[in-house]
């Protein structure tokens, strides 16, 4: 992961010094220079830490929680078997605060004093985006008085309840500040802008399906009201323009300075990890025609997944589609959304609907790929494409191909621990945890950092990682 850290790193000292600033003298600043950085310097720095947390190590190992892939050597092989302390999670941690939380406050901040309303828009769904994967992770985090640098060292944690209120608000006020005119922004986002290139139509859309995410995250809490929530979310997204995949938001990596996360990690780490046998068997035994775009073939020509708990490396790994040195790797879908709108409609009693948004996220999530087989992709749909009448049966077929739509992404994992229940006590898919974990369950969160244990006596401090977050309940 050298390149793509020290790009990190470089961006992320420059934003960093400012912060600094109240504790230099005034004889050392230089009038020339300028005292906070710019919007166009800011966003992808915001950015780049979102593609770090949302495709690198939490994602990986997320992944192996939901046995698409497992760990076979070192640090991997630990996370897979729930092995996950404190420290390890330092370096997201950071990465989120230091990097993503501090310098999305000054995009917002500095936007808001500039009138650059599409910044101050795309600046809050990038908030959102941050303080969604944390508290997904962590439940109760730090928030409201998160990001202050010097002046609130030891912040306190919001509960995860008033922090998805926030992405929620965050989102909301996104959408009404991208819906402004051009000609009333002082400034408008361009290339700097590493997801839409500074489309503020796309930031709507995206906004519309993160809420809906959100809102549908809270389906073990409020049932009735996540569902109609989500799905007006979703008219809404559809209201304003979205129609297909064109519309996803996804990394981009431009394999040089900047290399897509997976394949950096195999170049670097050969064999820390390989594809999960669950998910290959799964694909292979139903004729999926995506297999050969989500797995390698192995040393024998064949597409094999290593078993949770083994550490057979004679296996697949992932496929170069998701993991060629610019290969781009999805962080918020039109294929999700429309999973989305058929679990919301069926859990609503909306069968219909359910059956539409089911089809079209199937349909969609093959389009996905170049060159696809044809002939496999309507018998795939042909075998899965219809609902079952049984509301349980049919809420399986829909979470077990979201399932396989969000490969790599930690959407999977979230969906996961949603599905528990006593219905489906080992979720949807059922998984059956490691019969070499430390502890005998999968793991349904990050434990507390460990330097906010220490060193921030305001910090709620969970070392369990069977300790279920708020919206998990």
């Amino acid at each position: 992961m050298k390149k793509s850290i020290i790009l990190f790193l470089s961006a992320f000292t420059l934003i960093s010094f400012s912060g600094c600033e109240k504790y230099v003298s005034q004889d050392d600043t230089d009038p020339n220079g300028p005292t906070h950085a710019s919007l166009q310097t800011l966003l992808p720095v915001v950015q780049v830490s979102i593609f770090a947390t949302y495709t690198g190590e939490m994602a990986r190992t997320s992944s192996c929680w939901v046995q698409q892939f497992t760990g076979t050597q070192f640090q991997l092989e630990q996370y897979s078997n729930y092995k996950v302390s404190e420290n390890d999670v330092q370096n997201d941690w950071t990465t989120i605060y230091n990097a993503g939380i501090v310098n999305s406050n000054e995009i917002i901040s500095s936007a808001t004093a500039k009138n650059a309303f599409y910044y101050k828009g795309i600046g809050e769904v990038c908030k959102a985006m941050i303080l969604g994967i944390a508290t997904d992770f962590w439940g109760d985090i730090p928030n409201s008085e998160a990001g202050l640098g010097g002046d609130n060292l030891t912040p306190h944690y919001d509960s995860q309840e008033s922090v998805i209120n926030s992405i929620q608000s965050l989102l909301t006020d996104a959408i009404a500040n991208l819906k402004t005119s051009a000609a009333s922004n002082s400034i408008l986002p361009g290339t700097d802008d590493l997801i839409h290139s500074g489309d503020a139509q796309a930031w709507i859309k995206t906004a519309w399906i993160l809420k809906a995410r959100y809102h549908n995250r809270l389906s073990k809490r409020d049932g009735a009201n996540s569902s109609t929530n989500a799905l007006a979310d979703i008219d809404n997204a559809i209201t304003d323009g979205l129609s297909g995949n064109s519309d996803d938001a996804n990394t981009i990596f431009d394999g040089a300075a900047n290399l897509n996360t997976w394949y950096d990690f195999n170049n670097t780490r050969a064999d820390y990890i390989h594809v999960g046998k669950t998910l290959v068997d799964y694909m292979n035994s139903n004729n999926d025609p995506r297999v050969p775009f989500y797995f390698a073939m192995d040393p024998n020509g064949n597409y094999t997944g290593t078993a949770t708990g083994d550490v057979d490396i004679s296996t697949s790994n992932i496929g170069s589609f998701y993991s060629g040195p610019t290969s781009t790797l999805p962080l918020v879908t039109y294929v999700e959304m429309k999973f989305i709108e058929a679990e919301a409609s069926l859990r609503s009693g909306n069968l219909a609907r359910a059956q539409t948004a089911y089809s079209d996220a199937l349909t969609n999530a093959m389009a996905r790929y170049p060159s696809i087989d044809a002939v496999g992709v309507a018998a795939y749909l042909a075998s899965k494409g219809t609902l079952s009448a049984v509301t349980d049966s049919a809420f399986t077929q829909i979470m077990t191909e979201k399932w396989i739509a969000m490969y790599t992404q930690p959407e999977a994992w979230a969906d996961w621990r949603r599905t528990v229940s006593n219905t489906f006590p080992n979720g949807i898919p059922a998984l059956t945890p490691s019969p070499s974990g430390v502890i005998p369950t999968i793991p349904v969160r990050y434990p507390t950092e460990q330097n906010e244990r220490l060193y921030n006596p305001n910090a709620v401090v969970i070392s369990n990682l069977t300790t279920h977050v708020w919206w998990d309940n």
